[in-house]
């Protein structure tokens, strides 16, 4: 390059320099041409699009990007971020993250936020007002951003200054390739403000991705999860200023907070509760390991020391629940459920100054081969990653050789790591099998003659399936035989079927014992009914002779504004509730069977109430055709029983409607051979995905209420219609109601054998 381009260049940046009004943005331009003209030296240079694909490299997944935004507001000491997708359904939408942390200064602007990999978090490690620990020390947050959305305004307060500070970013027009990155500038624009307001808030718009609701899910599943929703070991994270009390962090995702959302998504503390075992795991300053595991339901409480030295990871905690996803050792939950909790929610996470690591602990994660090697019955007891509710801790501070990568998903893989590793699965095996040991269940493939106690037939298949599987593995090594393989795999499919139908067992076994619960305690409250109804009967026939001589002495002015007509009335209803009672009552005691006739059944059930629905100005239509029609062979009480279910659901339904139609219409007719009771109501219905589930127990969609007759729901009335309907051969059912109505219910039996 010739020495006129350098006079050249020298004399316009000396020119640039003496101007009062400087051009910044020349000097820059003109200083890297002079630099370009330096023959004897060569420097990095960074192209202006290296910063789209630092974007999503470093930060591939979307909710990895908002994770780190929120991180960043923890480390800005805020106690909430608020986030506020708009019009997200489609690309083009816009994300607003909010945050009551310190802000940021000019300075700060500068040097930490606009510098690459700054090591800001490196030399100052907490925060400056509750001293967290910081999540992170890569200076990556900014990518985040730009993996989220095509242009960002940048808006942050600190308190005690009267000036807020704006920087707009457009990452697509501005950041394009060829451009040289140390020449793209960005106006810092100041803003008038209250001295004590403060925060940081980033406005990012023209979204790149839509945000399903799918996605929603595994974000809150990322946010909830970012701290262990665990114990964490206040050691790890204590401060040299005890003084300074921490108030905590909430996230707020478009009006839901985290707090609420966990009651959905995240691990019920309840269901932890119902743990077969806790397994815990340290490693001190020394690098000597220890491993305990206790169980109640076990009776169990075993400690050893490891025989390996772990010199490199630095002190460690790890603690995991243990679970074995059977009915006989989980209780209040189901063992489909506590699997399927397992599923969603299990295996072990690593959690790095409070925060948490990806991906360990994610569904297909297998960190620790547990599942590689349950699969391969390398281990014969239950020990895949669903098995475990856990997590390591670590941190910056003491653990100093585990680092993140520069993605932050994973830590680099060390011979730190790698000791880490074998740490906590030791600890894992050694606890596992000591449990195994202890309920007397076979531990390894080499225990041929091991007998085991109460084993399901899933079980005893496995064990077929892996004898099997190691004999064709032995004589065939390496090579592939189709029939060979195809009884293995005729075996697994056993086992499934097995498992289903263990599965189908255990629900149905968990359902009798709660209705037959739920029987014993009905059948305790009938007897008392009996009783109370049988002295209120009483009752009431003396009250009223009591009231007829009462009468008798006095003239009827004297009673004021007593009404006769209602005391008469009263008392008139309790009778014929009473009298309702007893007679349906010891209907229920008679063990014979006979053919209903329903015109009469249905018409005295209905005097009996009519008072009670006059009140409530509920009116009532009553339609049997023909009058003559009679019910095969039935207890009487059944008939009660499904009648008095469905005036009760009727009555509840048409009460939570306050509809100005207030009606119910009670049908018998003949259909084919059957006899159909049907029951129509003007109340609120019932709603599509609800009708599948409202013959099953427990199932209610009513409260507590003070009703003296229709009361509170306990789910199980239209689970007896049902059970009544199918063990006289029937069935009953939810279907489309007449014009004017909301709600039919249908009880269907066979009709009397000479009516058919």
């Amino acid at each position: 390059m010739s020495n006129g381009k350098i006079k050249h260049l020298r004399s316009k940046l000396q020119s640039e320099l003496a101007n009062p009004d400087i051009n910044f943005q020349e000097i820059a331009v003109l200083s890297q041409e002079l630099l370009k003209q330096d023959q004897e030296s060569v420097r990095f240079s960074i192209d202006a699009k290296h910063i789209h694909r630092l974007g999503f490299e470093l930060v591939g997944k979307q909710e990895t990007a908002l994770s780190e935004l929120i991180k960043n507001a923890y480390d800005a000491d805020a106690t909430e971020v608020i986030i506020e997708f708009k019009n997200y359904t489609k690309s083009g939408g816009k994300l607003i993250i909010q945050d009551d942390g310190h802000g940021m200064t000019a300075g700060q602007i500068r040097n930490n936020w606009m510098r690459i990999s700054t090591d800001d978090k490196l030399a100052n490690p907490v925060s400056p007002g509750y001293k967290r620990l910081k999540a992170g020390k890569k200076g990556i947050g900014r990518f985040a951003v730009e993996r989220l959305g095509k242009e960002l305004i940048l808006e942050t307060c600190v308190k005690g200054y009267d000036e807020g500070l704006r920087v707009h970013f457009n990452w697509d027009n501005d950041f394009q390739h060829g451009r040289d990155l140390s020449l793209i500038t960005h106006k810092i624009h100041k803003f008038p403000k209250e001295p004590d307001m403060y925060g940081t808030a980033l406005y990012i718009n023209d979204l790149r991705d839509r945000w399903t609701n799918a996605l929603f899910d595994r974000v809150w599943k990322s946010v909830l999860l970012l701290q262990p929703p665990f114990r964490i070991s206040p050691e790890k994270n204590r401060t040299d200023q005890q003084d300074i009390i921490d108030p905590g962090f909430k996230v707020n995702i478009n009006g839901k907070l985290g707090d609420e959302v966990a009651k959905e998504v995240s691990i019920d503390k309840n269901f932890l509760d119902h743990r077969l075992a806790v397994i815990t795991g340290t490693v001190d300053e020394n690098g000597k390991g220890e491993y305990n595991v206790s169980s109640d339901k076990l009776n169990l409480n075993d400690s050893t020391k490891s025989e390996n030295e772990y010199l490199l990871t630095g002190p460690l905690y790890f603690e995991a629940s243990y679970f074995i996803f059977l009915s006989s050792l989980i209780s209040g939950f189901s063992s489909r459920q506590a699997q399927q909790m397992g599923e969603t929610y299990g295996g072990i996470r690593i959690y790095r100054n409070g925060f948490r690591v990806l991906p360990y602990g994610e569904p297909r994660d297998d960190w620790l081969r547990l599942s590689h090697d349950t699969a391969r019955r390398n281990l014969l007891v239950p020990a895949n990653n669903f098995n475990f509710f856990g997590f390591v801790e670590i941190s910056s501070k003491e653990n100093m050789l585990l680092e993140e990568t520069s993605s932050r998903e994973g830590l680099v893989e060390n011979e730190a790591y790698e000791e880490v590793q074998d740490f906590v699965r030791t600890a894992l095996e050694w606890a596992v099998l000591r449990i195994a040991a202890v309920r007397k269940r076979k531990q390894k493939a080499s225990q041929k003659d091991f007998v085991s106690e109460l084993q399901k037939p899933s079980q005893l298949i496995q064990e077929v399936i892996g004898e099997v599987a190691d004999k064709v593995k032995a004589r065939l090594g390496d090579k592939q035989d189709p029939k060979e393989h195809s009884a293995v795999r005729k075996l697994e499919n056993l086992k499934q079927e097995a498992i289903a139908f263990e599965e189908r067992v255990e629900i149905r076994e968990s359902e009798f014992v709660q209705y037959e619960t739920m029987l014993r305690i009905l059948a305790s409250l009938g007897i008392s009914i009996s009783v109370f109804s049988h002295e209120v009967k009483g009752a009431l026939t003396s009250f009223k002779s009591s009231f007829k001589d009462f009468l008798s002495t006095i003239k009827i002015d004297e009673l004021g504004e007593i009404s006769l007509a209602e005391i008469n009335s009263a008392s008139t209803r309790l009778f014929d509730l009473s009298n309702y009672i007893t007679t349906l009552i010891s209907h229920s005691s008679t063990r014979e069977k006979t053919n209903i006739p329903l015109h009469s059944v249905i018409h005295s059930f209905v005097q009996q109430f009519d008072e009670y629905l006059n009140v409530r100005g509920i009116s009532f239509e009553i339609d049997v055709d023909p009058p003559f029609l009679r019910t095969h062979k039935m207890h009487r009480s059944e008939i009660d029983s499904v009648l008095f279910n469905f005036m009760t659901n009727a009555v509840k339904a048409v009460e939570r409607a306050k509809a100005e139609l207030r009606k119910i219409k009670i049908s018998a007719f003949k259909s084919d051979n059957f006899a159909v009771i049907s029951f129509q109501d003007t109340g609120t219905g019932i709603p599509e995905d609800v009708r599948a589930k409202i013959f099953d127990a427990f199932y209610t969609t009513t409260q507590f209420r003070g009703d003296e007759i229709a009361g509170p729901g306990t789910g199980l009335g239209l689970k007896i219609v049902n059970d009544i309907a199918e063990s006289n051969g029937g069935y009953a059912e939810c279907t489309e109601p007449e014009q004017d109505f909301n709600c039919r219910f249908n009880f269907t039996v066979p009709i009397a054998k000479e009516q058919r």
